[in-house]
């Protein structure tokens, strides 16, 4: 099996990172097909100079036949179960060699991070990959909260509205990455070849805190009040378990298990050593958080 990657399936190209990653691989060199679930709300990827196709993610014959000929499949985003193992199984039945299961996120080598039921869905993608690497093999790119997005919704810091939900003390330290990072990985790690099969790739852009980021933001809102509400890590813990409880899928109680995974003091949630340099990635200086930061101002 030839490990020259050059013709690349992204599975959810519509979503909150899945153009962002096409805009990356097709200005990297890589042949891209754009699979959705409507090519009407594709049309923007056209630019990209990509080849869109509306697939089923729930039909394994519009998978298969979506897949035949990619040398590769990036899943950004589609529903986690059972999209992403119908996702595999057609891959194998294509004859693509190789998948990036939807990733982004923390450090699941860590057994705190795998407990997490906002966590689930990942842990058993990567399984179900692991049980078939005689047949497929597999990338994962860990990136920590994708920063430019958690700025998007008023998380990490709230630079629009002057605010900030400060968890326990403020200065856990937590690597984070921008989308644009996250994409230039992926496109670094498939240009590797073999030497990226079965591996997992800790990216980043800053290692940072919310005090950090709160003092950076005052800075480019010089004389700006600001509003800091407390929030408790345990709290939302015990919030989320009672969530859960109630609702396996329940979406706030993800949303709070989210937070508690990166702010909760037992949680490893910076990455010390990353990647960054094997894959010929830089990090940000404060003056480029800062110019982030304006851009949500």
């Amino acid at each position: 099996m030839s490990s020259l990657i050059k013709k690349v399936a992204v599975a959810g190209a519509t979503g909150n990172t899945g153009p962002t990653v096409i805009k990356t691989l097709s200005a990297s060199g890589f042949e891209v097909t754009a699979l959705t679930r409507s090519t009407a709300k594709a049309k923007s990827l056209l630019s990209f100079d990509v080849k869109i196709v509306e697939v089923d993610y729930l039909s394994h014959d519009s998978l298969v036949s979506a897949l035949r000929g990619s040398d590769a499949i990036v899943v950004c985003g589609v529903g986690m179960l059972p999209e992403q193992i119908n996702l595999i199984d057609a891959a194998i039945a294509a004859g693509v060699p190789r998948f990036l299961p939807a990733d982004f996120g923390g450090d699941l080598t860590i057994p705190l991070h795998r407990a997490l039921n906002v966590n689930r869905d990942k842990v058993a993608t990567e399984e179900y990959l692991q049980q078939h690497e005689s047949s497929i093999s597999h990338t994962s790119i860990r990136t920590g909260p994708l920063l430019d997005f958690c700025l998007s919704r008023g998380v990490l810091v709230n630079i629009k509205d002057r605010s900030v939900i400060l968890f326990d003390s403020g200065d856990k330290h937590f690597s984070t990455t921008t989308i644009a990072t996250a994409g230039a990985a992926v496109a670094a790690a498939l240009k590797m070849g073999d030497k990226s099969k079965n591996r997992a790739f800790k990216v980043q852009d800053i290692v940072t805190t919310q005090n950090e980021l709160l003092r950076l933001s005052k800075e480019v809102l010089p004389g700006a009040e600001w509003t800091v509400k407390p929030a408790s890590t345990e709290d939302m813990a015990n919030k989320a378990n009672e969530a859960f409880k109630l609702d396996p899928n329940s979406r706030m109680g993800s949303v709070m298990q989210k937070a508690v995974g990166v702010f909760g003091a037992e949680y490893i949630s910076d990455f010390g050593m990353s990647d960054n340099a094997e894959l010929g990635l830089r990090t940000m200086d404060e003056t480029q958080v800062k110019e982030l930061l304006r851009k949500f101002a």
